[in-house]
């Protein structure tokens, strides 16, 4: 610290007196402008949102309240509307306040009719009604939790006294939605419907909803195009599921019946998917009686007695009553039958509804080896005409050509096979081989543990062993020393230690007696032993 200390002292001094003034000024100026600074900024006020995306008209009649009641504020403006500001303590009490003074009005619905004057038009009632329409349809709207702010515009028809000239009702709708937020397909649907039950004659097509992009939410084309793309989808898995099972149906009866590899089917079908109405009225003649009676009529007439008959010259006087000659005939007979019968007309209605995905056109090639005779290509062709369900009459079509088969695929095929099995085997081998290994391992080590255990057992057994033989060696000295020095009576010997004391004691005694001739027998024992 000192050496810091005369630095700093050694650094003022070589500043000037100037210089040194000019350093406090700034020093001084520096802290004069963070105090300031401090102060200015603790004061100012914190701003927060009073209220958001307001209309122009709201927010002018908001700020004009505003400044009637002395309270400072700030405007942003956006493209989603103006956003008004004040002072974070203020916040709550001017927004209460406002509300009183029903600030900001916003959208309008029904109540719009609250404030109904007298002397007002049919004009304006309904210019009223589809206000407050308008209104209730955009607050509704804007529950939906992706939609900031909406707006409806509907366009009701006039009334005519023609139907041909009315005109349908429309509506376009406009969304701004929250920010990173999307409305589903499901509930766009859901708007249009919602707005289409609102309005008396309003049709979904005739909705338009938008967003604040200008880009069409509902466009139809794009349903159309989903449907259509979808349908055509769906046709085309159907077709190729059904050439899939009769190509497989096919193939499994070839091979099984000439062996596989030596025959091939291809299928091509062609499915029906035209929805078809067909309504039939037919007429039955009636043939003789064979029929219902609808009404009869029959009339029978018979006459029997005498009768006269005009007879006379042609003229007046012949044929006026009371001025013909009569003559009698006797015997005259008359009968007159006549019937008159209308039958029912047999009639027969048929409404024929065929289902879409019939077969309309198929289509087999079965290609065979060369090896396969004619005789069983036309069994071939039968059998797979009968399992296909050919017909001719709807522009069926089989063929059956032999070929010559090249072998090189189901060469490299059983290559392939081979090469896999092999694989498969070296797997297998080797994954056996591992078990095996880890197991003799596992054996190994337990073998080992076991000879280690065991050895380290006998270790233990001879080193007891030795001990127990160099204490008894031990014990036998200092008996041995004891008997030497006549300590143990020799009563106290044992048999072996009384043996070998008598011969030590007659060694001893030859020893003294003949002691050349026991150096002569040591030097012959010693001689041998070399």
């Amino acid at each position: 610290m000192p050496d810091w200390k005369e630095r700093y002292l050694a650094l003022w001094n070589k500043f000037s007196k100037q210089q040194r003034y000019i350093f406090i000024g700034s020093m001084v100026a520096l802290l004069l402008a963070i105090v300031v600074g401090g102060l200015w900024f603790g004061s100012k006020p914190d701003y927060v949102p009073l209220y958001t995306n307001l209309e122009a008209k709201d927010a002018g009649e908001v700020t004009a309240k505003l400044n009637e009641a002395n309270v400072s504020y700030q405007i942003e403006e956006t493209k989603r509307g103006t956003t008004i500001l004040v002072p974070a303590g203020v916040v709550h009490n001017t927004r209460l306040s406002l509300a009183v003074e029903g600030l900001p009005r916003g959208t309008k619905g029904f109540e719009i009719f609250d404030d109904s004057k007298l002397g007002v038009t049919e004009f304006q009632n309904k210019v009223n009604y589809l206000q407050a329409l308008q209104g209730e349809l955009t607050r509704t709207i804007e529950q939906i939790e992706a939609v900031q702010k909406a707006r409806v515009h509907i366009v009701l028809p006039e009334d005519s006294l023609y139907k041909k000239n009315e005109k349908p009702a429309t509506a376009s709708i406009m969304l701004m939605m929250m920010p990173n937020q999307e409305l589903s397909k499901k509930e766009i649907k859901g708007i249009v419907n919602l707005v289409s039950h609102s309005v008396q004659t309003l049709q979904p097509e005739n909705i338009t909803v938008v967003d604040e992009t200008g880009r069409i939410l509902n466009d139809p084309d794009d349903d159309e195009e989903a449907s259509v793309t979808a349908k055509t989808l769906t046709q085309l898995e159907m077709t190729k599921k059904v050439q899939e099972r009769l190509q497989k149906n096919v193939q499994s009866m070839l091979d099984q019946s000439l062996g596989e590899g030596r025959a091939f089917v291809r299928v091509s079908v062609e499915l029906d998917f035209d929805d078809k109405h067909t309504d039939k009225q037919i007429f039955t003649p009636v043939v003789d009686d064979a029929g219902i009676i609808r009404s009869q009529q029959e009339i029978s007439e018979t006459y029997s007695g005498s009768s006269t008959v005009p007879g006379g010259a042609a003229g007046i006087q012949s044929n006026v009553p009371g001025y013909v000659e009569e003559e009698n005939n006797s015997n005259a007979d008359y009968e007159r039958k006549e019937a008159t019968r209308n039958y029912e007309i047999n009639e027969e209605k048929q409404k024929i509804v065929a289902a879409p995905g019939s077969i309309r056109r198929l289509t087999v090639a079965v290609l065979v080896n060369d090896d396969v005779t004619p005789t069983q290509q036309d069994s071939i062709l039968r059998t797979v005409s009968s399992a296909t369900g050919i017909n001719t009459d709807r522009g069926d079509t089989i063929s059956v050509e032999p070929l010559p088969f090249s072998t090189e695929a189901a060469d490299r095929l059983r290559a392939l096979e081979q090469a896999e099995k092999d694989r498969q085997d070296r797997i297998f081998y080797a994954t056996v081989g591992g078990i095996l290994l880890i197991i003799a391992l596992i054996a190994l080590y337990f073998y080992l543990k076991r000879r280690k255990r065991l050895q380290a057992e006998a270790a233990e057994r001879e080193r007891i062993r030795l001990e127990q033989e160099a204490e008894e060696r031990r014990l036998a000295e200092e008996r041995a020393a004891l008997i030497e020095a006549g300590e143990v009576e020799k009563e106290e010997l044992t048999e072996e230690e009384q043996k070998a004391l008598t011969e030590k004691q007659r060694l001893m005694e030859l020893i003294d007696a003949r002691p050349a001739e026991v150096a002569m027998l040591i030097k012959t024992w010693l001689a041998e032993e070399d």
